[in-house]
């Protein structure tokens, strides 16, 4: 420590106090007036230790004898080096230009990590709801009194099983009568095909006029025709008699009945509701600007009561919503999955690597990093950013990121890693 006596040339304690305030009173050096350090020169001027201390601006809150520099005393003797006050000015020139020389050349200490190690995968949510694809009300296709309904509310139900019993016997009683039609047309016909094989055998011999061979052939046409048009009528009565009874086109389970027995049934009239449980899907409303990161994310949950479900993306519709700005997109479970009418969220985590927001800088009014090469830092921008929020990164996993020490620095400064004592 080197300790510079004011007493030659200076000729008042404000003089030596003003020196002291230089920075001079570095902690390397200590400043005396008269033999004395300032502050106890200042105190046999009057004033009191506030004052002393208010003057030595430098000096701290407490004015303690032991600290080193600002004009008190070191805690262990050394030699005295007595200077006049040019000297002591012309020192104080070379002192500072040693130190922002110094600090010029000094590499500035900044701690980096790796972008594999420093990457955060972001997490977004949207709201979202399960889904059944078939949830329907089951109707009747034709008209009849309903004479039967075997299922109730809540009833899980196979592919097939019956629903509804419509009453069938005007059904069954006009099947009857076509069926019976169709007997007495066939009769005719055959009889209509030999008239037409004698009267061909006839015209042969030139006995039979050729008029009445063609008259023969057109009944004979006529007959084919009415046997085709009855084997579609019967074949309409046999699916009438099969809507008779009401089946489930699919799995599912009995949510209303609609319709009781003893009521009339038109065709379309709803008769039961049944809801598909084994096929349910998630819809989720994704803001439109997300549904690019939607598609790209490693990772699809369905957040429902604190449990997460897995899925895969389906499809996103391509219609934006007017008044929400979202698009709808549809997921599939691809384990186990929750129930219909389940409202939860959809959870996705990006896969492309994002920086913390804590490591953003602005620079040239551009967001981005710096990363260190070689001993110097270099600012990368990152276009897109926002302030605040994670940023997409696309540099190899070993770039150095500098996480500590970024805000200040400049394009090509030098820096100098210092260990990481963590996260």
């Amino acid at each position: 420590m080197l300790i510079l006596d004011l007493t030659d040339g200076i000729d008042s304690v404000s003089e030596a106090t003003m020196l002291a305030n230089t920075g001079l009173a570095h902690d390397s050096m200590a400043i005396l007036f008269n033999n004395k350090p300032v502050s106890t020169a200042i105190e046999e001027e009057g004033l009191s230790s506030v004052r002393a201390c208010e003057m030595l601006k430098t000096a701290g809150p407490e004015c303690q004898s032991g600290r080193r520099g600002n004009g008190f005393l070191p805690t262990r003797e050394i030699p005295v080096i007595g200077v006049n006050a040019a000297s002591l000015w012309l020192l104080a020139g070379c002192f500072f230009c040693f130190c922002a020389s110094a600090q010029a050349v000094a590499p500035v200490p900044v701690r980096t990590q790796t972008l594999a190690e420093s990457a955060i995968y972001p997490e977004s949510a949207a709201p979202a709801v399960v889904v059944s694809l078939n949830d329907a009300p089951i109707a009747a296709q034709i008209e009849a009194l309903v004479v039967d309904v075997p299922v109730r509310v809540g009833d899980t139900v196979k592919a097939g099983a019956i629903l509804v019993k419509l009453a069938c016997k005007d059904f069954e009683l006009e099947q009857s009568r076509l069926k019976a039609e169709r007997q007495a047309i066939q009769a005719r016909l055959e009889l209509a095909q030999w008239q037409l094989k004698q009267a061909e055998t006839l015209s042969a011999q030139q006995t039979l006029p050729e008029e009445q061979v063609q008259e023969k052939r057109s009944q004979l046409a006529v007959l084919r025709g009415d046997l085709a048009a009855h084997g579609a009528s019967i074949e309409i009565t046999d699916r009438q008699i099969a809507h008779c009874t009401v089946n489930a086109p699919f799995p599912g389970v009995v949510t209303a009945r609609l319709i009781a027995v003893g009521q009339f049934a038109s065709q379309g009239t709803a008769l039961v509701r049944l809801l598909d449980i084994t096929r349910p899907e998630v819809s989720a409303q994704v803001p439109s600007r997300e549904t690019d990161a939607l598609r790209q994310a490693k990772l699809l949950l369905f957040d429902h009561d604190g449990k997460h479900y897995p899925l895969s993306l389906r499809a996103v519709l391509p219609t934006i919503h007017t008044e929400t700005g979202t698009q709808e997109a549809r997921l599939d479970f691809t384990e186990r999955h929750s129930d219909p009418g389940a409202a939860g969220r959809l959870i996705w985590q990006e896969g492309v690597p994002h920086v913390p927001a804590e490591y953003l800088v602005q620079r040239d009014g551009q967001l981005g990093v710096f990363i260190m090469n070689e001993g110097k830092a270099h600012f990368h921008a990152l276009p897109g950013s926002q302030s605040g929020r994670p940023a997409a990164i696309s540099l190899p996993p070993e770039t150095q990121l500098i996480v500590t020490g970024q805000f200040g620095l400049s394009e090509g400064a030098d820096v100098k890693a210092e260990p990481m004592k963590g996260r």
